[in-house]
Formats: structure tokens, C-alpha cells, sequence
């Protein structure tokens, strides 16, 4: 049934309600309007004149629903919803159009329930009557069409007043006051701050119709003026948008995008309000850094090591079970800031368990990855009392703890100078190091490798140097460990390779044929291109695979098992030789070097150095040669050490007793003469006097 049946309906059923025959009599516009059909259902004889129509029946007829506009249509809304619900009276002072027509008059409505209990309004048009007082209308048209929702409740915080924004926001279900909010404790706050005060303003989470929603509230402590009693009135704006808002700025401020954790800005603003207090409570200061990070990303990816930092940030944020707070620096590195700390040892205990912590394998996109940290420790106020002190002072102390590979390191005084200094440098020999390249200031020095059976040359080991411009000619120690944590090694590494096999080549076409070794860095060999790479340098200087060796680290094998397995496999499909290189420093034992395509290993030179090691020496050759290596000294400095090796069966030697690393041209004389002959002590000390 729509609208219009409805209203007939209504208008038949009235004609029997004998209220309606007295209200025929009266001597003022009277009419029953349906609110919700916009339609006139019955009318007496003044309201017929008013509205200038024929008769009932035709004003009956007429559709008004067209005629009226959006906000009367809001208006009226409310209107009904208080006479109907509050059973009170409301007063309107309208201009209406009966056949265009303008007639300005008050229009009082109260609620009319028919016989068969529908509910309509009354509307009694005082046409006579002068119009409310501006302020009174403009009251009482604000409160009705205002988008901020008023309430009043009674002492006992039942509803009993509400707008048309309050009416529409208010679930019937939470129209009690402590009801509407969510949290107990926005309720106490409110109440202890009536009780102390005549207002309270509180941003809130309240019940409404559209579900769980942010309020700025304020509320008033109040006197009925009618009854005397106590009442609260109360106004309140959903902020929920601007709440949101806000939290999103916070957060692009304050949070780390990846991993969650508080930032830079709020790690300076953390510690300004801990040094900022009356009295600051003693705290720590902890500086986190994973060491070979960058490795994994060049290797593995950014998005692994993402990955990884959020894993990181997981396991810091455990080991700190809530005895501080943790933040992103930046990159791979973290704040830890231990408040209220009792000794030094509380810090170490963090830094122990972080430690522990981190000694355990991640799994990442199906990688194994094991990553170790190191950490700094300054503490307030023993260290320094300014936050970027603290955090300066910190950082010299993991450097220091990243050097003694110890874990954890507290600041010291005598770190400062110095590690200010060697920062400084450091970063001098990075910046300048992303130009060597180009400018042509990396030159291979070559050191010969001697046979122990025959005392001649059987290859050479190409060793980088940097011809810096200012610093002169620097050894691999002084950069080569910046360019790996910098990943300038990968450049660097692939300009060796080239660059050594064309070496080769030449001395190849000179008529000296030598084998050369060269070194491959950790991030090479983790790179899925170093067979590649091998594969076209060797092509393009079209060297003999079989005149090329590798030699890689313990460290380097120490990954992924089939991973490890698989390169080492292609690269020996080549055709060239792979030495292990400084074995006993690292993590490998000969057990399982047998499952790797090696055909040499070299001893580290600490075994040759001291003579308690002679035993172990002997068993590690001994091993080596029963797993079909061919084992190589290094470190070689005496006669004694040379008659001991050549005794001992080992292969190879070499060291300084022969001949220190020599520039390409210098290294080629060397071998025209030693092509003829033996290597002796005279030639060997001779040698050792003019090498650079």
C-alpha cells in the first residue's frame, strides 16, 4: 500500500472520531497532517479557507509532498519524532504558498493518535498571533538544524532532551549517559572531573548508530530551571575523520614504515623528555647494528631484506620484554633505551639476551639466515648528558665491540677521539673509493707461489692495491672491509677478475705461462652471476680456464649447503681450479670439505707462526692430503719453515722468504729469472731487499 492509500485510509477512519466533530467548531485553522505521507487527512472549515482550497476532500487531495523541501522535510522529521516520542508540543512560525499565495503564521503541532492508533499531527495555524520573538526562533532553529549533537540528562543520566543530530546519532539501546561510552575509564574520567569542576571536555570513543565512533564531548554541570535538580547538559562532534587523521600524521612522524618501531624524531623526542624531567632517572642507551646487512641485500634482495628488519625489529622488541623501548635509527640500524636501569649489569643482561637472541636462524622467503649484531652501550649520567652525546658515544661503542667481534661494548672515554677519528676516515675512504674505478687508481699486485718439490714459481696470487691520490698506495686491510660493508666490493671484485685474467693472458702471450689466483669477496660469491661473470671475462680475454684459480673462504661455505654446492659445482664445470683460503679461521672442518668440487686448500699463517702448532700442522696436512687437496702454506718467512713444509709433504708455499706482492711489471722479471731457476736463500734474501 503506498503513500496516498494509506492517507485515504486515515482520512476515512477519522470521519467517525467524534474529537474531530468538536474541533469542527472551533473558530481557528485546524487540520491532521500525515508526516509521513506529506498529505492533509482531514481539515475543518478555517483551514479549508486558510489553505484557499474548495473543499476538504480537494485539500485532502492535494500532494504536498513535492512542494517541500529538503531541509522542511528534516525539520518536520524532528518535529514529529519529539511530539510523538516526548508527547510534547512544538511551535513553528512558516511562510507556506496555498495556489502561490503567501501566508506568514505560527503553527503549533502536538501529537493526535486515531482511533485505530496511528499517529498524526494536529497543526492549529495561529494566524492572528504575532510571531515568536527572533531570538526565541533562531534558538530554537538552530538547535534543530545545528550538526552538533545536544543532549541533556537528569541527576540520574537518563535521557531527557536530545536535537535532531543527537536523535539520529543515539542508538536507543545506549541513550543512558555512561552507556554510550565504550571505555569504563572515559566514564570515571568524566565523573571525577564533574566532581572537582563544572565541566569536563574528553575525546571519546561512544556507541552509535553508524557503530563505534570518536566524539569531542563536553559536558556541563547544571540546574534544571524548572525542578531545581542537577542536570548535565552535553554538546559533542564526531571527530572520527580528524581523529583518524591524526593518527596517520603521527604515524608517517613517528613510526617506521617497515618495521613499525619508533623513529629517528621520536627516539630525540624519548630521550629530550628523559633528560628534560626535574630529576632524570638514570637510563642506557643502546646502539644496535647488523653486521653484514648490506651482503643480504646485494645477495638476496631488498625485499629479503626487508624482510629480515622486521623480523630483527620483532626479536629486539622480545628481548626487551618491556624494560625499554625500541627504535629505527635507520637502515640496519637500532635504538634500544633502557629507563630506570639499577647498574651497568642491567644493560648487559638486555644486551646478552639480545645477543642470544639473534644467534638464531631466520627463515626468510626460504633462505637460512644467520645474522649477528653488534652493540654499544653509553649510559646517562655517567657518558655525557645530551642526547645526541649519548647516541654519538653509543656508536663508538659498537664500533668498537664491531672491532673485538665481543657482542657488546660499553663506551669508554678513550673511544671518543679515536673513533671520531676513524669514522672520519673511514668515511673519506668510502667516498673516495666509489671513483677508484673510474679513475684508474686500483692496480693487482701479484705474490708468487713456490712449489715444494721443485722450488720453482707455480703461480701467483693477484692482490689489489689502491694508489690513492693522498694517502698514497694503500693495502687490501685499509679498504677492502669498507668496500664490502659499503657493497663497492661487487665493483670492485669483477674489475680483479678482468682485470687479473687479462694479466694472465699477457704473460701467456710473453711466453710465461703462470697460473693466477684470485680472491672472490663474500658478496660475489653470494651473487647468482659470479659463474656468469667468470664465465665472460674468460671469454673475453680468452684465457685457459685451467691457468685461473679461485679461492674463496670458510665463511663463504658456511650458508646455504645446496646453494653453496651448486655454484661451486658450475664454476669447477668451467675448468677452473677452487682453493680454500685461510682454512682454520673460519667455521669449516675438513670432514665435510670432501663434499665440495676443492682442489686445494691454504693454511692460515697463524698455524706456521707458532711452533705449539706444529702438531695440529701436521695433522691438517695430513687430512688434506688424504682428501686428495693440495695443500698450501702461506705466511712462509724463514729457511727452517721451508725445510720443515718441504719434510712435511705439503705442496705449495708461500710468503714473504720468496718474494713480498710485486707490481705486474716488477713480478715480470721476477719470473723470467726464476723460470730458470731454483728458488734458493740467497736469491730468496736478495729478493726481500728490494721488494717494495
Amino acid at each position: 500500500m503506498n503513500d496516498s492509500d494509506t492517507s485515504q485510509k486515515i482520512a476515512i477512519a477519522t470521519q467517525s472520531d467524534p474529537r474531530l466533530t468538536l474541533m469542527a467548531r472551533i473558530q481557528t485553522p485546524l487540520y491532521l497532517f500525515d508526516a509521513d505521507a506529506y498529505a492533509i487527512v482531514w481539515a475543518n472549515d478555517m483551514a479549508v479557507e486558510f489553505w484557499e482550497a474548495d473543499s476538504a476532500s480537494e485539500l485532502c487531495s492535494r500532494n504536498l509532498n513535492t512542494d517541500a523541501s529538503v531541509a522542511v522535510k528534516e525539520n518536520l522529521n524532528h518535529i514529529k519524532q519529539d511530539c510523538f516520542e516526548k508527547d510534547t508540543t512544538a511551535l513553528q512560525h512558516w511562510t507556506v504558498y496555498p495556489n502561490q499565495v503567501p501566508k506568514t503564521a505560527n503553527f503549533l503541532m502536538s501529537p493526535f493518535k486515531t482511533l485505530d492508533n496511528r499517529m498524526l499531527l494536529l497543526m492549529q495555524v495561529e494566524t492572528l498571533s504575532r510571531a515568536p520573538d527572533e531570538e526565541t526562533l533562531y534558538r530554537t532553529t538552530a538547535l534543530m538544524h545545528t550538526t552538533t549533537m545536544i543532549t541533556a540528562y537528569d541527576e540520574n543520566q537518563n535521557l531527557v532532551y536530545s536535537n535532531g543530530a543527537a536523535r539520529d546519532a543515539i542508538p536507543t539501546s545506549f541513550s543512558a549517559g555512561k552507556k554510550r561510552l565504550v571505555k569504563l575509564e572515559d566514564a570515571e574520567h568524566i565523573q571525577i572531573a564533574l566532581s572537582k569542576q563544572h565541566y569536563c571536555d574528553i575525546e571519546a570513543q561512544v556507541h552509535t548508530t553508524k557503530g563505534i565512533r570518536w566524539h569531542s564531548v563536553h559536558i556541563e554541570r547544571c540546574t534544571n530551571p524548572t525542578t531545581g535538580k542537577q542536570m548535565f547538559l552535553s554538546t559533542e562532534i564526531d571527530i572520527t575523520e580528524q581523529r583518524a587523521a591524526k593518527e596517520q600524521a603521527f604515524i608517517l612522524a613517528f613510526v617506521d614504515s617497515l618495521t613499525n618501531l619508533p623513529n629517528r624524531v621520536a627516539l630525540m623526542n624519548k630521550l629530550n623528555a628523559l633528560l628534560g624531567q626535574d630529576k632524570p632517572e638514570r637510563f642506557a642507551v643502546l646502539f644496535l647494528d647488523l653486521d653484514r646487512f648490506k651482503n643480504i641485500n646485494d645477495s638476496l634482495g631488498h625485499a629479503v631484506g626487508d624482510l629480515l628488519l622486521i623480523q630483527v625489529a620483532q626479536r629486539l622488541t622480545d628481548s626487551v620484554r618491556g624494560e625499554g623501548s625500541v627504535f629505527r635509527l635507520a637502515g640496519d640500524e637500532f635504538i634500544i633505551i633502557l629507563n630506570e636501569i639499577e647498574a651497568s649489569t642491567d644493560s648487559s643482561t638486555v644486551a646478552n639476551r639480545v645477543l642470544s637472541s639473534m644467534a638464531k636462524h631466520m627463515l626468510i622467503a626460504e633462505h637460512q639466515l644467520l645474522i649477528k649484531t653488534s652493540i654499544g652501550i653509553s649510559l646517562y649520567p655517567e657518558n655525557a648528558d645530551s642526547a645526541n652525546e649519548l647516541l654519538e658515544q653509543a656508536d663508538a661503542a659498537m664500533y668498537a665491540a664491531k672491532a673485538s667481534q665481543c657482542g657488546y661494548c660499553f663506551f669508554d672515554s678513550r673511544m671518543s677521539m679515536t673513533s671520531a677519528s676513524d669514522i672520519k676516515k673511514r668515511m673519506g675512504i668510502e667516498n673516495d673509493l666509489q671513483k677508484a674505478v673510474e679513475n684508474n687508481e686500483l692496480e693487482l699486485y701479484y705474490q708468487p707461489k713456490i712449489s715444494c718439490a721443485s722450488l720453482k714459481v707455480c703461480g701467483v696470487e693477484a692482490l689489489v692495491r689502491w694508489n690513492h691520490p693522498e694517502l698514497g698506495t694503500l693495502a687490501p686491510d685499509r679498504f677492502i672491509s669498507i668496500a664490502e660493508e659499503s657493497g663497492q666490493i661487487v665493483e670492485l671484485g669483477h674489475w680483479v677478475l678482468n682485470e687479473a685474467m687479462r694479466q694472465q693472458r699477457q704473460w701467456e702471450d710473453d711466453g710465461l705461462p703462470v697460473q693466477v689466483s684470485i680472491n672472490i669477496s663474500a658478496r660475489q660469491f653470494e651473487s647468482n652471476q659470479l659463474d656468469v661473470d667468470i664465465m665472460n671475462a674468460m671469454k673475453l680475454h680468452k684465457c685457459d680456464p685451467r691457468m685461473i684459480e679461485l679461492e674463496v673462504t670458510e665463511s663463504m661455505l658456511a650458508g646455504d649447503p645446496d646453494g653453496v654446492y651448486e655454484l661451486l659445482q658450475r664454476i669447477s664445470a668451467l675448468g677452473l681450479r677452487l682453493t680454500l683460503d685461510d682454512f682454520g679461521t673460519g667455521y669449516s672442518n675438513l670432514a665435510y670439505l670432501q663434499n665440495y668440487p676443492l682442489d686445494s686448500m691454504k693454511i692460515d699463517r697463524l698455524f706456521l707462526s707458532d711452533s705449539k702448532h706444529s702438531v695440529l700442522l701436521r695433522t691438517i696436512l695430513n687430512m688434506g692430503r688424504s682428501l686428495g687437496l693440495e695443500m698450501v702454506a702461506e705466511g712462509v718467512e724463514t729457511a727452517a719453515q721451508v725445510d720443515w713444509l718441504v719434510k712435511q709433504g705439503c705442496d705449495q708455499m708461500q710468503g714473504f722468504y720468496f718474494s713480498r706482492p710485486k707490481p705486474a711489471r716488477d713480478i715480470t722479471d721476477y719470473l723470467r729469472k726464476a723460470s730458470s731457476l731454483s728458488i734458493d736463500s740467497s736469491n730468496a734474501a736478495n729478493d726481500q731487499d728490494h721488494a717494495a
